[in-house]
């Protein structure tokens, strides 16, 4: 079994804003700008600015990045970029509070501005919606969602004073609205995920994003998006009803890194062999957990690493799939490496005893024993090596971890095979 993760993993982790939602007002990015010479509209430029309030200064992540420069594209020249704002004070984001906020020292002024931006879900309830609001909020969510968009929702806060509160619920949030970014699946993967399918490996995609963006990535990618998982959902279960479903479910979504453990431990406890792909230092106990830990090369983090079995120096599914392509074609070669050398000992084996048993002239003298050896060992580990992939290889299903390399059947094969080539 493949545990992934979506960004990066499944998709290009080259992001793009794809659309922008302030109030009933809706805009198609992409489509606008096919115009090189639109302007984008006024009501969307706050939405945009504290987008960018929101995000690093010199941002490496490439959500944050999208938001840069898109800003530099519409918003140059205008009084919504700000490069001579102080950032006072950061908070982070955490399993609680899926959002994280950026607080600003304006020059010349006694108070300070507050951008935040998260999951929908999350910046509704700092801004505190009725119930009404919020249900149009999650609903305008849910549609760009079901277009494979990663959805943040954006909000504004001014505080007084060189004093700020403990935690992000202290201010007074405005909503100013969504952003959808699209990022593309990789073109190999749904090929990818068909020849797992045909081999026998079940891919189960975990993702913090929001759940219909991960059934709709999911659906593209050719995994199974029947059922679907939360974070909140594993949260309200029990490890015994955790385990139960299992067997069916192979999305999930608006997970913690926390939660991967929980994800891992329930698909052992079902016997399943786990590889699981991680980045972050939160990623790290999944890691150690699964069977194959797989921490990605480009942007994981150096805990990652040390936790994995594996690091992939290309954070692509299809390269993961290449390798277990690939760990089979070694399995296959050096089985046949096995099953040759027990053949063509037999009769050196033979030919050597017999003689000495029934006084029979010597067949085989010790240099000639000596110079067999070096026909054989170099056949086994240069040419069985060499062996190109079987194109059947991904279409058996995994080998159990009980089987050896060298079953009953194929010992006593390669003895026959070897008393026959003796007799010959």
């Amino acid at each position: 079994m493949l545990c992934v993760d979506k960004t990066g993993t499944l998709t290009r982790n080259c992001m793009a804003v794809a659309a922008l939602a302030v109030g009933e007002s809706w805009l198609d990015v992409a489509r606008f700008e096919q115009d090189s010479t639109a302007e984008l509209p006024g009501q969307f430029h706050e939405l945009l600015e504290y987008a960018v309030l929101a995000s690093e200064i010199e941002p490496h992540d490439p959500m944050e990045q999208a938001f840069h420069r898109l800003a530099r594209a519409y918003l140059a020249n205008t009084e919504h970029l700000h490069a001579d704002w102080e950032l006072a004070h950061e908070y982070e984001l955490t399993p609680k509070m899926l959002a994280m906020s950026h607080l600003w020292r304006i020059p010349a002024h006694a108070h300070h501005a507050v951008a935040t931006k998260g999951a929908p879900e999350a910046i509704a309830d700092l801004c505190h919606l009725a119930e009404a609001a919020r249900a149009q909020v999650l609903q305008q969510a849910a549609a760009m969602a079901d277009r494979g968009l990663r959805v943040l929702g954006i909000a504004k806060a001014v505080h007084a004073g060189d004093e700020w509160p403990a935690i992000q619920h202290d201010f007074d949030f405005e909503l100013l609205g969504l952003v959808g970014l699209a990022d593309p699946l990789r073109v190999e993967v749904p090929a990818a995920v068909e020849e797992c399918r045909r081999a026998g490996i079940r891919v189960v995609m975990i993702t913090g994003d929001h759940p219909r963006t991960a059934l709709a990535i999911a659906g593209s990618a050719g995994i199974d998006n029947t059922r679907i998982l939360t974070g909140v959902e594993l949260q309200q279960r029990t490890s015994a009803s955790l385990v139960a479903q299992m067997a069916d479910t192979c999305v999930f979504a608006r997970v913690t890194p926390q939660q991967k453990l929980a994800v891992v431990e329930a698909l052992k406890a079902q016997g399943e062999i786990v590889a699981m792909t991680g980045d972050g230092v939160n990623d790290a106990p999944a890691l150690k957990s699964a069977h194959i830990g797989i921490a990605m090369g480009k942007r994981g983090t150096d805990v990652a690493r040390e936790a994995a079995a594996l690091v992939l120096l290309d954070d692509d599914f299809g390269a993961i799939v290449k390798a277990v392509t690939l760990g089979r074609r070694i399995y296959a070669n050096l089985r046949q490496a096995m099953i040759y050398t027990l053949a063509v000992h037999v009769p050196i084996i033979g030919l050597s005893i017999l003689p000495l048993l029934f006084g029979w002239p010597l067949v085989l003298a010790p240099i000639h024993i000596a110079f067999l050896e070096l026909v054989i060992d170099p056949a086994c580990s240069i040419v069985f090596e060499e062996e190109a992939t079987d194109d059947e290889v991904m279409r058996r299903p995994p080998r159990k971890p009980t089987e050896r390399l060298l079953t009953g059947r194929q010992i006593v094969l390669s003895m026959l095979l070897g008393g026959a080539a003796r007799l010959w």
